[in-house]
């Protein structure tokens, strides 16, 4: 896999897939069946939001997800390391590197999608 692939890949994956898998949730689950109370808070929220404010949250959602990706390329493309990190990240596909435009590729394909 090459490094677009590899970001079209998180793209379809993690920004469409989780966003929409979230709200799709909140759509789809009922109330007296959510054992965990987080996710029961969160209904509970959701079910009280208007139309207007549950696009809202679903731009919030994706927002998070895509900013979140890009923390991570700018780790995966040695832009920014962590406070204990020694040396820098080398991500291999079939024994070729395909890191060091990650980040700049996801913003592209993202501005394309």
């Amino acid at each position: 896999m090459n490094d677009i692939k590899f970001v079209d890949n998180i793209i379809n994956e993690v920004i469409k897939g989780k966003s929409s898998y979230y709200i799709d949730t909140l759509k789809s689950l009922n109330n007296k069946e959510i054992k965990d109370t987080d996710w029961l808070k969160i209904k509970k929220l959701y079910d009280s939001l208007n139309n207007s404010q549950k696009e809202e949250l679903k731009s919030l959602i994706n927002l998070i997800t895509v900013n979140t990706v890009s923390s991570i390329f700018s780790k995966l493309d040695n832009i920014s390391s962590f406070a204990n990190q020694e040396g820098l990240f080398e991500l291999r596909s079939n024994g070729k590197i395909i890191n060091g435009d990650l980040l700049d590729l996801f913003w592209e394909r993202l501005e394309e999608k």
